[in-house]
């Protein structure tokens, strides 16, 4: 082989193990969160010595920042292809078709895992500047999908809102599509997208008036934190920093406890966590039972919005995010996995009653209680969204569209 012929074979192969090296990070970040993402998983699932990898990438935060970046990028790619159709719920059914097909591929080993956004801002500076412009670039393209001067109404707050529950949407999916067999994925993207533009009020059903119940027990103030207040903010800390990053001493820190008093209510961390789970199913199920009056779509509504509301304006604490799930040893995640499949499929029962007394379209009920799980669980931090932590707001602005379908104005 001439030397011009190894400097030409040598990005190639060097490219080649770069990629596999973003693989097989994008999946220890999905499965372990940006706490639990080292260069040592990495290189575990690629057969190689750490050391190895630091020939790509030199720090733990260079890997976790690229292997986000490639997801910007593939992202992107998305985006570009849906901003080729004619108006915004075609470019929404051609974006969610694409992304189900990437997962569709990397189910079948032809293609690399999506690494998931939820912990972006986990990546440690100097990258992070980097990463969150770059994510912020891709954020504004895919609200532009939603742009078009005959729908005046949805301003640059909606598009911004509708944008954020799309990247929700499409990252809850990743709970529910193992269910389905990847020949079938096709299908279950194009009823996603019949759900998310349709809304499902049969026609004639509008927005129902709502009583809002608040759910769970207030947390009185007391100078020694209860059990009930270490699950609190346990909740809190896993939601922002991941499982690691609710460590026993900023539990702690946040309630103003010595770890003595941490240890006095709580058996150990582990403990505390799966008491968080088990208090985020117990709000679902509370939502879900409350003896609303109504046909399914009203009931539907209602259960929905007390469950938005209580996870976004935090009044009583809030309920566990989806990527809380890498906090729970292996063996645990598929039980409690399960569980959660059980919330789902109440919301499937609440819609499948409306579609029979014809208060709700006919929809695909699995995948419609699935856009209303993801919806329920992204209603927190809203902030950046929506004025405060308004009730009005956050019913009208994003309960009701996820709901109506969000091409439905007010």
């Amino acid at each position: 082989m001439t030397e011009s012929a190894l400097f030409e074979a040598a990005p190639t192969r060097y490219s080649a193990r770069r990629e596999e090296i973003l693989a097989a990070a994008a999946e220890v970040l999905n499965n372990q969160g940006s706490r639990g993402f080292t260069v040592a998983l990495v290189a575990q699932r690629l057969g190689l010595h750490p050391v190895s990898l630091t020939y790509y990438f030199k720090r733990r935060r260079d890997l976790l920042a690229a292997c986000l970046l490639a997801a910007i990028d593939r992202f992107d790619v998305l985006i570009a292809d849906a901003a080729l159709a004619e108006g915004p719920p075609a470019r929404l059914a051609r974006f969610i078709a694409g992304h189900i097909e990437v997962q569709r591929l990397a189910r079948l080993g032809e293609a690399p895992a999506l690494a998931e956004f939820s912990e972006i801002r986990m990546v440690p500076q100097p990258n992070l500047t980097h990463l969150l412009g770059a994510y912020r670039r891709m954020f504004d393209r895919l609200a532009d999908l939603f742009a078009s001067p005959a729908l005046p109404w949805l301003n640059s707050q909606r598009r911004g809102l509708y944008a954020r529950l799309l990247i929700e949407q499409l990252g809850w999916t990743a709970s529910w599509l193992d269910l389905y067999e990847p020949q079938d994925y096709a299908r279950a993207a194009e009823r996603l997208a019949d759900v998310l533009i349709g809304g499902l009020a049969r026609p004639g059903h509008g927005w129902p008036p709502l009583e809002r119940a608040e759910l769970d027990v207030p947390v009185a103030p007391a100078a020694e934190p209860s059990r009930e207040r270490f699950l609190i903010a346990a909740t809190e800390l896993i939601n922002e920093q991941g499982y690691h990053g609710a460590s026993v001493d900023k539990i702690s820190a946040r309630l103003n406890v010595t770890k003595g008093s941490f240890y006095y209510h709580n058996t150990d961390k582990d403990d505390l966590i799966l008491a968080c789970f088990e208090r985020t199913l117990d709000i679902l199920r509370e939502g879900q039972t409350r003896p609303h009056a109504g046909d399914g779509w009203t009931r539907l509504c209602a259960s929905a919005t007390a469950l938005a509301l209580y996870q976004a304006t935090a009044s009583r604490g809030r309920m566990l995010r989806s990527y809380a799930f890498a906090a729970l040893p292996p063996e645990l995640r598929q039980p409690m996995g399960a569980r959660f499949q059980q919330a789902t499929f109440r919301f499937a029962a609440m819609i499948s009653d409306g579609i029979v007394d014809g208060s709700i379209r006919p929809v695909d009920p699995l995948i419609a209680a699935q856009t209303v799980m993801a919806m329920v669980n992204s209603s927190a931090y809203l902030r950046p969204w929506l004025p405060g932590d308004d009730a009005d707001a956050v019913e009208r602005l994003y309960v009701r569209p996820s709901l109506m379908g969000l091409f439905t104005p007010d």
